[in-house]
């Protein structure tokens, strides 16, 4: 017992010891900061008013608002600040807006900084801001609007707004107002001018009115200049005015507010794009002979410099049955060929996609009608699936041809039998070989002995690869690029 309490006096001395060494600012109280609170334009403030006496010592500033000078500690928050707000008297016509502080403020709890000049709510300076200088609160008014059950629109944006347009192509109502707008204005319309030497000779309108004199035109001419300008209009409960600022695809645009909506002029000038009809797609260096046995290869490619690409092949036996050289359509075929058989005649198709627009020549590029299809320099006829409803005049070829291609079994006699595919061409006639030494060119292009121009094969798979083309890869429209233009 003696032991322990030697130890405890020791303890109690070391403490004594401690405690008269250390700085007795520790102890001391927090620095006290004066605080003022002034009206501002258009405020008055009562003196007195329901300020806890605590708090406050009055100064009588002659000429002058009133204010509040109250000496507040760091430790302490603001929570008379509501005190402060009840006396505000506002001149008729304002009401109050924010709080600002003429030097940093701080968060409750922390030693995170709000930088003078800050807008306050009153919500911040009762219980949630402290001080640590001498600080002035200045109240700010704002003016009742005439109508105070609407909202000022303060920015208007608009979006998917389409600028590229070719020769023929009919004007399209596309300005786009974004979801969390919608509610608050909505374009009244859109319109395009025609101008020949700087003078508009026609005009469209999205609300099919007429808005002048001007003839309506309805689809737009190559190498001919436009215009593009729309018209605003607020929503019940929102307004525009003359500081309301308009973006029109990404892009600030001036406006101009009149009689409450916002018309925007000359947002965008354009040159219609031409349109050139592609005459004849080649794919070369397709390899087009297989022995029994074989796996499928393909290697086609478009020639270089052209206006469209080869983009994938295919061999199919039935609408079932096939072999595409795209991963991205290998779900189309639900058996897969992984290996030729002879006896059995395949038919080729191949997918093509045209470049569009080219923005430096100010021009689409398209198929047609009656454009040709050369596979390894022969011309051959094709057809586009059944669910492809286009006549031809768009940015893609996805078709089936009348070249077909029928392996033979291998021969491992010793004689030289042909041991290649059957490679009969019924326009030239001449590409049989009898011997496995002189095998025909297996790229070499062959058509099928009854030359239809509409082989049987692949119609139901068309609409499946077609429907995959749509949603997989997209269509290539003719003369038109994103909708998010430039």
């Amino acid at each position: 017992m003696k032991k322990t309490t030697t130890k405890l006096l020791t303890a109690l001395l070391t403490l004594c010891i401690v405690l008269t060494l250390m700085p007795m600012t520790a102890f001391a109280d927090s620095e006290t900061y004066a605080v003022k609170f002034y009206p501002g334009d258009h405020g008055t403030m009562t003196k007195n008013d329901q300020i806890p006496f605590v708090y406050y010592g009055i100064d009588d500033d002659v000429n002058k608002p009133y204010y509040y000078k109250l000496n507040v500690s760091e430790t302490e928050t603001l929570s008379f600040a509501s005190s402060i707000i009840n006396v505000l008297s506002p001149n008729p016509g304002y009401e109050f807006a924010y709080w600002t502080a003429n030097a940093a403020v701080y968060q409750v709890g922390g030693d995170t900084a709000i930088s003078a000049g800050t807008a306050l709510s009153s919500d911040q300076i009762q219980n949630k801001i402290t001080v640590k200088s001498d600080v002035t609160f200045t109240a700010h008014f704002k003016q009742i609007s005439e109508y105070p059950d609407r909202s000022e629109i303060t920015n208007a944006t608009i979006e998917d707004v389409r600028f590229n347009y070719g020769a023929g192509e009919a004007p399209v109502a596309s300005a786009f107002v974004t979801p969390v707008d919608y509610e608050k204005y909505d374009v009244a319309y859109e319109c395009w001018q025609q101008f020949e030497n700087n003078e508009p000779v026609a005009a469209w309108y999205s609300d099919n009115g007429s808005h002048g004199s001007l003839p309506t035109f309805t689809k737009f001419e190559g190498g001919k200049k436009y215009v593009y300008s729309l018209m605003l209009k607020p929503k019940d409960g929102y307004s525009f005015s003359s500081e309301t600022i308009v973006t029109v695809n990404g892009q600030k645009v001036s406006a101009h507010f009149v009689d409450g909506f916002m018309y925007v002029p000359a947002v965008k000038t354009i040159i219609a794009s031409t349109v050139t009809v592609i005459d004849v797609v080649e794919i070369n260096d397709v390899t087009i002979n297989f022995k029994d046995g074989d796996k499928p290869v393909f290697t086609g490619k478009s020639p270089e410099g052209v206006k469209y690409a080869y983009n994938c092949e295919w061999w199919e036996l039935d609408s079932k049955t096939g072999a595409i050289s795209a991963d991205f359509f290998s779900g189309a075929y639900e058996n897969k060929i992984t290996t030729f058989e002879s006896g059995k005649t395949y038919h080729y198709g191949v997918y093509v996609k045209a470049v569009g627009f080219v923005e430096s020549e100010n021009t689409s590029y398209v198929f047609g009608p009656d454009t040709k299809l050369k596979i390894n320099g022969e011309f051959v006829n094709y057809k586009r699936y059944e669910n492809d409803t286009s006549d031809g005049s768009d940015g893609t070829m996805w078709v089936i041809t009348d070249l077909t291609m029928t392996p033979k079994a291998n021969d491992t006699s010793s004689d030289s039998s042909d041991t290649n595919s059957d490679s009969k061409d019924t326009s030239s006639n001449n590409s049989t070989n009898t011997n496995s030494n002189s095998n025909t060119d297996s790229k070499n292009p062959v058509k099928n002995n009854a030359g239809s121009t509409n082989p049987n094969t692949g119609n139901d798979l068309g609409g499946i690869l077609f429907t995959i083309l749509i949603t997989g890869s997209g269509l290539v429209v003719a003369g038109r690029r994103s909708r998010k233009n430039k």
